[in-house]
């Protein structure tokens, strides 16, 4: 019998979904949540590279939820084994950017949008 490892198990037994984080790493840019509504989320980003680049930009998007899935490990050590994931929030992909997702130079601009699609 495989074995099921899950990766919060008290969020899959009641059915929860994961929510997005209020800080995250992407992309070598440090994001931290400015404004959340249960549809709609802001961001503000900064360079985690360069600190001496205290430059700010804004992501305002609609907030995406993933399906639970099981996957399963197909090679090496952990081959064979099953990983269940519950229902989560995830930021949006670059493709997303322009149709649910926007990035402004100032936290005006951002606001703006936030109004406008929430």
């Amino acid at each position: 019998m495989p074995v099921l490892i899950t990766k919060n198990k008290e969020d899959i037994n009641n059915g929860g979904i994961d929510k997005l984080p209020l800080t995250k790493s992407k992309n070598g840019y440090v994001y931290v949540q400015v404004k959340r509504t249960a549809d709609t989320a802001m961001y503000s980003m900064t360079n985690e590279k360069f600190a001496e680049d205290d430059s700010v930009g804004y992501e305002v998007f609609r907030v995406l939820v993933s399906k639970p899935c099981t996957i399963q490990q197909k090679s090496g050590v952990k081959a064979g084994m099953f990983y269940q994931y519950p229902a989560s929030e995830k930021f949006p992909g670059n493709e997303d950017f322009g149709k649910i997702a926007w990035a402004f130079h100032t936290l005006e601009e951002a606001k703006k949008k936030f109004a406008e699609i929430d």
